[in-house]
């Protein structure tokens, strides 16, 4: 397998959305987003309470684009580049075949399929530009919405643990989901 580099960024496009880089300008929608911790009930991260939190993580997930660690895409309206969401392949294994998916719209963007079209093309750039051979997904067991969208992208149920090391101190059941190329095929997006 070839080493992974994500310079230039991977810029992709579907029919309502360009998947873009996180920009400093992006600080208000991750921190109206992050501040809330009923934004991300499910998902085991951290409560930003000022606008230079939002602008730190920003700094460092394109510091890990940039050493090509994981890269991050924001979610943006094609039409206004306003971000909507994020999604991710992060925790790439060392032989570089296996990924880990993350991804979160920000409220009011959900449930009109734009996670499904963002993750169609991501699991197409990760399977035909990466060449992964497996793409993961972490999610809580409650978290109905994302495993619904998991499995309605072909992602299927290898496993389950419990996660005890967690932001709240609370452990968190979850199950990973994970998908081959040879089942994702081909979209139009």
């Amino acid at each position: 397998m070839s080493n992974i580099n994500f310079n230039p960024f991977p810029v992709l496009c579907t029919k309502r959305l360009t998947l873009r880089g996180l920009k400093m300008t992006d600080d208000q929608a991750v921190l109206d987003y992050q501040s809330d911790k009923n934004n991300f009930k499910y998902v085991d991260m951290p409560i930003y309470h000022t606008i230079d939190d939002a602008r730190k993580y920003i700094a460092k997930m394109n510091t890990g684009v940039t050493s090509n660690k994981w890269i991050i895409w924001a979610i943006a309206d094609k039409q206004t580049d306003k971000a909507i969401g994020t999604i991710s392949l992060w925790n790439i294994s060392q032989d570089q075949t296996k990924a880990e998916l993350g991804y979160g719209l920000y409220p009011g963007y959900r449930g009109k399929g734009y996670m499904s079209e963002a993750l169609q093309k991501v699991l197409e750039y990760g399977f035909k530009v990466m060449k992964l051979e497996v793409i993961e997904s972490y999610t809580n067991v409650q978290n109905k919405k994302s495993i619904e969208l998991l499995v309605r992208n072909k992602f299927t149920k290898v496993s389950n643990f419990t996660e005890t090391h967690t932001y709240s101190g609370e452990p968190m059941e979850m199950f990973i989901y994970a998908i081959k190329p040879e089942l994702h095929g081909s979209y139009n997006v």
